[in-house]
């Protein structure tokens, strides 16, 4: 499970300069996923938590 939180921390690194940097025709897309991700985890996380 530390390696999934590990993962959540980077992708709250990822800025809108990052995504800048992705073909145009692409960006929205990779926002949308990085973000659907990000939400997941914090749920997964948050049951971990919550079931100790």
């Amino acid at each position: 499970m530390e390696q999934l939180k590990q993962l959540l921390d980077n992708l709250e690194l990822i800025s809108f300069q990052d995504i800048s940097e992705i073909p145009e025709d692409k960006q929205h897309e990779v926002a949308e996923q990085i973000e659907r991700l990000q939400d997941n985890l914090k749920q997964l996380n948050e049951r971990k938590e919550y079931h100790g």
